[in-house]
């Protein structure tokens, strides 16, 4: 698996540029009075799940009316595998917040879910509610529902979706421990270019991720199937599945979960909204101000214990860590490159310099015994003792 820089699996932007961009202000007027059509269309299905029985004629007609509420159409890639009904479980790439519908279309199949819809309703739309509590409540949840129900079980490993333009989130392998058979089935998607919204993009919502269902005219989803995949060994078995999925997709796989989306999810939700204070509040000059005076408080901080270490490569650090002894520890261990700026000429830089250096361990002498955690420690703590004396802090 290559290294790949998370934030280059998902857009931050769900709308497009240049023309297209032209084009969808354009159709922006269609677009409200299809959402309008549409969620008129989505209550009635609702109400009609809600007050008739539930059978198999109103789980079709359900099926078909959700098909003209979010604008669907499925499409099989004949040039794929053909359908293995012994194969009870399909496992997927995930694409957006409607693929267990594209799926139910198609294989027959329904996903776990913890939402509490009318019976018909969460079958129409691929879902069955089960007890999510736990990983081993889920799987004996599915191998009951298999044994008891004609309907399959689809699961998507990656358990969040990406752009589809540059590798997979990594596969979790408990869905592969459910049964030793598994057919993966390759999911892409088409949207007409004159609209060009994206499926999602980050920290996006399922309900706004369905809302642009409903704004543009249709989405094309193609399923392709493979080779139906068997193995005993669930963790094999993941990782066999989901190189064909990417390697269909033309894409790479990667090391990324879905723990590290939802960090990088709440790391650009809160930088966003840092960047919101700043520039829309009243108070922004002065909350700029301070913000950029305890940086340069922090760097010089730094700088004290590593004269040598360009400043912009410490404020770098800084931006990330947020704190003086973490960037320190960056540096110490290798983390943080840089080329050495100029030995400084001033005395006392010279005199800075000189006490770092006199604090090094000499081979040969006693403190070279020191550990390396020790001389970090060491460092750190002179530099805090600097800090204190030279700003005359008391009680610190």
């Amino acid at each position: 698996m290559s290294q790949i820089n998370i934030k280059e699996l998902f857009d931050e932007s769900r709308f497009p540029s240049g023309w297209k961009l032209v084009a969808l202000f354009l159709y922006t007027p269609l677009g409200i009075v299809l959402v309008l059509l549409r969620l008129l269309i989505g209550l009635q299905l609702w109400l009609f799940a809600s007050l008739l029985p539930d059978c198999d004629t109103l789980r079709t007609c359900l099926n078909h009316g959700l098909t003209l509420t979010f604008g669907i159409i499925v499409r099989v890639d004949m040039t794929g595998e053909e359908r293995d009904k012994k194969s009870r479980i399909i496992v997927a790439n995930n694409v957006s917040a409607l693929d267990h519908f594209a799926l139910r279309r198609n294989a027959e199949t329904v996903t776990p879910s913890l939402w509490e819809l009318p019976n018909a309703l969460s079958h129409a739309m691929g879902l069955q509610e089960m007890n999510m509590n736990s990983k081993d409540a889920l799987i004996a949840n599915i191998k009951h529902f298999l044994s008891s129900s004609g309907y399959n079980i689809a699961l998507q490993p990656e358990f969040g979706s990406t752009n589809s333009r540059v590798a997979l989130l990594k596969f979790n392998s408990w869905p592969f421990s459910i049964q030793s058979s598994i057919q993966p089935v390759v999911i892409k998607t088409q949207r007409p270019e004159f609209v060009g919204v994206k499926l999602t993009s980050v920290a996006s919502t399922w309900w706004m991720d369905v809302f642009w269902f409903m704004f543009v005219p249709y989405t094309i989803f193609t399923l392709r199937y493979l080779k139906v995949k068997r193995n005993m060994d669930s963790e094999v078995l993941a990782r066999e599945v989901e190189r064909e999925i990417a390697d269909t997709l033309g894409i790479q796989t990667s090391n990324h979960t879905v723990s590290d989306k939802t960090e990088y999810e709440k790391r650009y939700v809160l930088e966003r909204t840092r960047s919101g204070t700043l520039q829309g509040g009243r108070t922004m000059p002065n909350a700029h101000i301070v913000a950029n005076a305890e940086m340069r408080r922090m760097a010089h901080q730094v700088s004290e214990v590593f004269p040598l270490v360009p400043y912009n490569v410490i404020i770098r650090d800084l931006l990330k860590t947020r704190s003086v002894d973490v960037t320190i520890s960056n540096i110490l261990e290798g983390i943080v490159t840089y080329v050495p700026e100029p030995a400084p000429t001033n005395s006392a830089s010279t005199a800075s310099v000189s006490r770092i250096q006199s604090n090094e361990p000499k081979s040969g002498s006693s403190s070279g015994t020191l550990s390396f955690q020790e001389r970090k420690a060491k460092m750190i703590a002179e530099a805090r003792e600097r800090y204190i004396q030279k700003h005359g802090l008391p009680n610190c």
